[in-house]
């Protein structure tokens, strides 16, 4: 029984050697799948903080683009308030130039309405004047055939007469003017 007995305190004191193993080696594995498991799980608050780095990166961009914006905005609502005071000035000054135009416009057709009214005054007495010019030159014309018949009939009357008579006629005389321009 000694051997027996030595035997099974070897083994006793062997059991709690493999059940101590056995419990390490357990334990180790537990540490390992807690280890792996804390690992994955590090993984993914690496991701997700890496996401949220990048998220919150983008968003201070965002917020920096915003307010750069947002100042681009604001100086062009102040350059527009002096753009649009610009505006109103240079309209009320266009509005008054507007006006000086209308009066002077005005005037000027008033003007040419009278130019217009004396030039139709004028053709009418222009055309009234071409007319008597056309009568007098008929009666010119009528007048120097007149003349000119009744030279011929004196100097027809006077041939005749001096054909009659002899007459002598001395330069310079009144007698020779008149033979010379029998109209006048």
């Amino acid at each position: 029984m000694g051997s027996q007995a030595g035997s099974f305190r070897k083994a006793s004191p062997q059991t709690p050697n493999i059940d101590e193993n056995e419990k390490r080696i357990k334990r180790l594995e537990k540490l390992k799948r807690d280890l792996q498991n804390i690992k994955n799980e590090r993984g993914i608050l690496q991701g997700i903080l890496a996401k949220y780095k990048d998220l919150n990166d983008r968003t201070n961009f965002e917020t920096f683009m915003l307010e750069m914006q947002h100042n681009q905005m604001m100086t062009d609502l102040k350059r527009m308030s002096q753009d649009i005071s610009e505006a109103l000035y240079k309209c009320q000054h266009l509005t008054k130039e507007n006006q000086l135009y209308c009066c002077r416009n005005c005037h000027l057709l008033i003007e040419s309405n009278l130019i217009q009214h004396k030039v139709r005054m004028l053709w009418k007495e222009n055309r009234q004047l071409l007319r008597k010019q056309i009568a007098l030159e008929e009666c010119n014309i009528k007048t120097k055939i007149l003349c000119k018949e009744g030279s011929q009939k004196i100097k027809d009357e006077y041939s005749r007469q001096a054909a009659g008579k002899q007459i002598i006629v001395v330069p310079g005389s009144k007698e020779e003017a008149a033979m010379s321009n029998p109209c006048a």
